[in-house]
This record gives C-alpha cells, structure tokens and sequence, in this order.
C-alpha cells in the first residue's frame, strides 16, 4: 500500500560502525520513499519538541533505520534524523522520520 505513495529517489547514509578512533562507516542504500518538506513539531530522542523540516517516509524493506543515519535527497543534501516511528497496519508498514 505504501509503495504507491513512495515517489521520490533517495539514499540512506546508514551508519555501518566506528573504528578506534571513532570515525564513522557508511554504506549508501537507494530507495524509493517520500518526502513531505513541511514544518512539524515532533519529540526527538531526549524527549524535547524540536521543529522538523520534513517528514520522510521509509518503506519496511529497510529494517535497520537508526537516530544515527542520514537521509540525502535527490539533490543531494544530506538530512540528519532527528526523531523516528515505526508505524504498524495490522503488521509493520514503514518507518515515519523527521529530519532536520
């Protein structure tokens, strides 16, 4: 069902791991998902309301979305996560991120 609504290209900058002197891996997965560019007040992860400047939705077939990736756009800006929902039909649908 949501799969119709995902229409626009973009990337997830996901965090692989940290080496020993705490430099990031990242591993880039293209998908498609949709983007609602749009002010917003949600909670973040220390439970303060922060202004979210948009709302992406990620299908469920990326299973491990973290606070700590990123989303690029299709043109290219990189979008931290600042808060992140599952959101469940009668089974897991997609993940709900607010980015900053």
């Amino acid at each position: 069902m949501i799969g119709s609504y995902c229409i626009h290209p973009l990337t997830l900058k996901w965090l692989v791991s940290l080496d020993q002197w705490n430099t990031p891996t990242w591993a880039l997965i293209d998908f498609m998902g949709r983007m609602d560019r749009g002010s917003k007040l949600v909670r973040n992860a220390q439970g303060e309301q922060v202004v979210s400047a948009a709302t992406v939705l990620i299908p469920a077939s990326i299973l491990s979305v973290t606070l700590a990736d990123r989303i690029i756009d299709g043109d290219g800006i990189e979008h931290a996560i600042i808060a992140l929902n599952p959101v469940y039909d009668f089974s897991f649908s997609h993940w709900e991120a607010a980015i900053a």
